[in-house]
């Protein structure tokens, strides 16, 4: 009998056609198989029995990077059939939309090759096969082909020609190349041009006398440096204009990890895991590399994931790897852009000529509570979809917010988020987005019908959901569908819908804690208690508003936004002009009404004498929650604090103010501040778990979903945790998307897709 067996799911870019064709000659099975836009189409000729072993072994043996979602079967009539089993041309077919693959680390087998000095690709640093090397940054289009790749610029040699049609691991490996004929590392230095292992030696001799390099890695350009030369790594704070935030330190493998830091079972899975992210690891001594650290008590530790890092590190050891762009443009990819910058004073670039299409930062992600957060989602996770159940049958591109931007395309029950962008207020992630917005969407062949945004009306976000549905003829945004639906999603309910998508809830409570988001009343929101249902929600709860004056200024001046929630004494500013600010706040004029819990953060450490300015997003919270770790650790006891809580216009509220003059009397007291520090937090997570439980009296909902920036705090969210599950709570958290603003997108599309059913 003849069948025709269509396989959907991550089928392409992994190896999946060479798989199916060994699989079918080693079962005696004729036919063909061949990519048909995002899916694998074979053709089967056997007995049943044979077919139906054929059948699931598709499924049960597929290549590591693989990922089957179906598998459907058509019974056809006998036809012309090859004699064996072949591979055929690839051919366009819009009737399903792909899952294509992330990029790749170095697989086992290549990393063997790489160390054997018989092997051809001895030392090769982007030693590739079908198991591994880059995917998604590198298509132009699909089917994904030699052709619709920048691999296409590298003809193959004879000896990489006869393994692509041969029958192991390279067989169709789309990124085959060698030290003959693929890419090859260069390094240009002092106005030189070295070349393969020349390169590699010089560049591991100024990397090991404490010089910096620009490292062209799989999503973009990297600065790299020895993480225990303090001249070295403040050359790249300089050259990066990142005074404090700390660095991420690349290691050649998980021993060496092991060395410098305590890694948990869950760690080590996300460490060794296809996405190679940077992990945040507590380091066993606190002391090692504070230029490199900068103060954080958690280290970003990553594995290699290409034989080029691999190489390096091998050699040198751990390695600052930090994107090489300016803190706050877009991440730098093009090799044009690293050789015309002023500002990248390194000591040589070290670099090939395969292009990269699609710019990815590397991820991060982080543990707390045994659950996996999401700190950056990019590299090794996008574009890998989010299963979306229920969203409705319209396709929808949902904006995301204006920090930490991304976007989200939906289709067919899949969420396709697109890597970290950044703050979209710069020029550069701004070109970089619309570009990912216009490539995605040819990519996956996805013609919005849909367009949702933040309901914030001066988001760029928001005007670019603006543009798109009603463009005028200045607009230069390369988009050609006009007057669509737009949908305006409160910022917090997008957080929270954004758990709901990835677990499929479709009733919450709902707790979004972050710095910002523009509330339905004009007041800017961040302390919410929302009850979530379907596409709907109920305010529930906040923190009382509080009236905060300098509009963008406040998140980054601290010692300000403490004087607004004392602005009748207890706290004296010692860099601001307290009378200017009284006045202002007295005269009403160019403030704003918070209930924002990330300013509150930044009052109490600023209160304390922690932080009293934000260099980085987020560090005052940082340096306050890295105070209530040191009283956990020394054994100090919280100082005793609560939230008096009230119900105002039907809205339980919880008084900040009344805590922040207990903690700034206190501390004139002479009591400890990391004992009100953490006391502090333990006194954030009881009025969380108060308020969830006047909501559940009164709706009988026992779900919860935590999300928004502020839960990146290990203290606050553990704790959280902790008290709702003794409340009888099942709490959920995001754990595919970030939980900060990267993963506003997806809540957006869930919204969306409710709303206009």
């Amino acid at each position: 009998m003849t069948l025709l067996i269509t396989v959907l799911g991550i089928v392409q870019g992994v190896g999946y056609r060479p798989f199916t064709a060994r699989l079918a000659e080693r079962l005696g099975i004729r036919g063909s198989v061949r990519n048909t836009g995002g899916v694998v189409e074979i053709r089967a000729a056997g007995d049943r029995e044979t077919l139906d072993t054929f059948i699931r072994l598709l499924s049960e043996e597929c290549p590591r990077g693989a990922r089957v979602t179906s598998v459907t079967v058509v019974k056809e009539s006998d036809g012309d059939l090859p004699d064996g089993f072949t591979i055929i041309r690839s051919r366009e077919n819009e009737e399903h939309t792909p899952v294509l693959p992330a990029d790749l680390p170095m697989c086992d087998a290549c990393r063997a090759e790489l160390y054997d000095p018989e092997n051809r690709r001895y030392s090769y640093p982007f030693i590739s096969c079908t198991d591994c090397g880059p995917r998604f940054s590198i298509m132009r289009s699909i089917p994904y082909d030699r052709e619709t790749v920048t691999m296409d610029a590298f003809p193959m040699c004879g000896d990489c020609a006869s393994e692509y049609r041969g029958d192991d691991r390279r067989r169709h490996a789309q990124t085959i190349s060698c030290l003959s004929c693929g890419p090859q590392l260069l390094l240009r230095q002092n106005g030189r041009e070295y070349e393969k292992n020349e390169a590699m030696r010089l560049a591991i001799e100024t990397l090991r006398a404490g010089g910096v390099l620009a490292v062209k890695g799989i999503g973009g350009y990297q600065l790299a440096c020895r993480p225990d030369d303090a001249a070295a790594v403040h050359r790249i704070r300089d050259i990066k204009n990142r005074l404090k935030k700390p660095f991420a330190v690349m290691f050649p493998d998980l021993d060496s990890v092991r060395s410098l830091c305590l890694v948990s079972a869950e760690e080590e899975t996300l460490l060794t895991s296809a996405a190679r992210p940077i992990v945040l690891l507590m380091p066993i001594d606190d002391s090692i590399w504070p230029e490199t650290s900068a103060g954080s008590r958690f280290l970003g530790a990553f594995l290699p994931n290409t034989g080029l890092h691999q190489l390096l590190t091998d050699d040198l050891g751990p390695l600052i790897m930090t994107s090489a762009n300016l803190s706050g443009d877009a991440i730098l990819f093009r090799d044009e852009e690293i050789i015309r910058a002023k500002n990248l004073a390194v000591d040589g670039v070290l670099y090939h000529t395969r292009e990269i299409l699609t710019p990815l930062d590397d991820s991060v992600v982080k543990v707390t509570a045994g659950r996996k957060q999401l700190i950056r989602r990019s590299r090794g996770y996008v574009p890998l979809p989010v299963s979306l159940e229920k969203a409705g049958n319209e396709s929808i591109l949902a904006f995301g917010g204006d920090l930490k931007s991304t976007f989200c395309l939906y289709k067919d029950g899949r969420a396709y988020m697109s890597q970290y962008f950044g703050d979209i207020d710069n020029y550069t992630v701004r070109r970089n987005y619309i570009a990912g917005v216009s490539h995605m969407k040819k990519l996956f062949r996805i013609e919005p019908q849909i367009l949702a945004c933040d309901l914030h009306p001066l988001y760029q976000t928001s005007d670019l959901a603006a543009k798109w549905s009603a463009p005028s003829e200045d607009d230069v945004l390369p988009w050609d569908r006009p007057n669509l639906p737009v949908v305006r999603v409160q910022h917090h309910h997008a957080h929270i819908a954004s758990v709901m998508a990835e677990h499929g809830l479709e009733s919450v409570i709902g707790v979004a804690f972050d710095g910002t988001g523009y509330g339905t009343d004009g007041a800017i929101w961040g302390s919410e208690f929302l009850l979530c249902r379907g596409a709907g929600y109920e305010r529930m709860g906040h923190l009382k508003y509080v009236t905060l004056c300098g509009g963008d200024e406040a998140a980054r001046n601290t010692e300000m936004t403490a004087f607004c929630y004392l602005p009748d004494g207890g706290f004296e500013p010692g860099h601001t002009d307290s009378g200017v600010i009284r006045a202002v706040l007295k005269s009403g004029l160019f403030t704003q009404k918070t209930s924002s819990m990330g300013r509150l953060f930044d009052a109490v450490s600023a209160i304390l004498h922690i932080s009293r300015e934000n260099t980085y997003e987020g560090e005052s919270a940082i340096l306050l929650e890295n105070a209530a770790y040191r009283a956990i650790t020394g054994k100090i006891a919280p100082y005793p604090l609560n939230f008096p809580l009230s119900f105002e216009e039907g809205q339980i509220t919880a008084d900040p103010v009344a805590v922040i003059m207990e903690i700034s009397r206190a501390y004139g007291e002479g009591s400890d501040v990391y004992a009100l520090a953490l006391g502090f937090h333990y006194a954030v997570a009881e009025m969380t778990a108060g308020i969830c439980l006047r909501i559940r009296e009164k709706s009988g909902e026992n779900r919860i979903a935590l999300s928004g920036g502020v839960f990146a705090n290990e203290i606050l969210t553990t704790n959280c945790i902790a008290l709702l599950e003794k409340n009888g709570f099942h709490v959920y958290m995001n754990e595919q998307v970030p939980a900060n603003d990267g993963g506003l997108a997806l809540g957006q599309s869930f919204v969306a897709g409710r709303t206009l059913i």
